[in-house]
């Protein structure tokens, strides 16, 4: 479109100062003599332009705006561009040919269509190179994204929406807030939940990437440098999970250690819940001292163990039911 609002403006420009030099020279009768004047089906053949430039506009911009995509877009401008061109060519055809003396009208006419054609490339030429460079996205994309992500029963807050567009799509980063003491699994399953919702509901995204976390989850804007570093000595959920396995199946009065969950209460301090099972002769005062010891031995075997919670399994006969009793928090 550059290329050609240029080409028009400066053959435009070029036919306006001959035209004009021969009126100053010649004289109007003279020059119009010299300058060939449009006839009729000119104006006819405008015409006919006009409205099917402008039809080819209209289609080809919705098929563009379909597809998001900036080549067709800029296709469909160039056809409006074409029809605007038509528009001044039809004005300046019967202004030419209404008054002979007013030769210029033609190529005034040319240098406000090539104005109009390099004003409408450069937008769309702004726009292609803000894709090239991720520096824009769809405002509309983003709102719909936080709406879709906020209705989802498990988000508390969705705390940072972003998007970058490639191509005529876009990939979207979501970061949500989800109540306290979910699992790992429940938290992989918001973060699937969301990104399938998000793609299948709104439309010109590629592909999401979710975070879920905790609200009880918090990172500690006093550390220092140093045990930032540390942190990186810290042992895994895995580890803590099978340390605490070890220590509450090496007790005596344990019958079977059904599960152990480690939950990070922040960045540097866990919680771990555990399931066991004992002697069902076992009363609850000795379960509830049980309980106890085993929540201690459990905080001492870890210094990064800031809490436990012993929960006893009832689920002997019918395994599939969970009916857990808390015994100790």
């Amino acid at each position: 479109l550059l290329a050609t609002g240029l080409s028009v403006g400066v053959s435009s420009y070029v036919k306006f100062v001959r035209t004009v030099s021969l009126q100053r020279s010649a004289g109007i009768a003279a020059a119009a003599k010299l300058v060939e004047v449009p006839t009729w089906p000119a104006l006819v053949v405008a015409g006919i332009s006009i409205a099917s430039k402008e039809w080819l506009f209209r289609i080809t911009k919705r098929v563009g705006e379909k597809l998001n995509s900036q080549v067709v877009i800029a296709n469909a401008w160039h056809h409006r561009s074409d029809a605007y061109s038509s528009v001044l060519a039809l004005i300046s055809i019967f202004l030419a040919m209404a008054f002979p003396g007013f030769l210029a009208a033609d190529p005034a006419a040319g240098m406000l269509v090539a104005g109009m054609i390099c004003m409408t490339g450069a937008e769309i030429l702004g726009e292609s190179v803000k894709q090239l460079t991720d520096a824009v996205t769809d405002e509309q994309i983003l709102k719909n994204v936080q709406t879709v992500s906020s209705r989802d029963a498990d988000v508390k807050e969705v705390t940072r929406v972003r998007a970058r567009q490639v191509g005529s799509s876009a990939l979207v980063d979501v970061a949500v807030t989800t109540g306290p003491d979910l699992s790992a699994s429940a938290m992989r399953a918001v973060e699937e939940r969301i990104r399938a919702k998000i793609i299948s509901d709104v439309d010109g995204v590629l592909d999401v990437d979710v975070k879920a976390t905790g609200e009880d989850v918090v990172f500690c804007p006093l550390m220092t440098a140093e045990e930032v570093a540390e942190m990186e000595h810290k042992i895994s959920a895995t580890e803590v999970e099978e340390g605490g396995r070890k220590v509450l199946e090496n007790h005596p009065d344990v019958k079977s250690v059904e599960g152990v969950t480690a939950h990070f209460l922040d960045t540097v301090t866990v919680r771990v819940d555990a399931n066991i099972r004992v002697d069902p002769n076992t009363t609850v005062l000795q379960a509830n001292s049980l309980a106890k010891e085993l929540r201690k031995l459990l905080e001492e075997s870890n210094e990064d163990i800031e809490q436990a919670n012993i929960f006893l399994d009832l689920n002997m006969e019918r395994p599939t039911e969970n009916r857990n009793k808390v015994l100790s928090q």
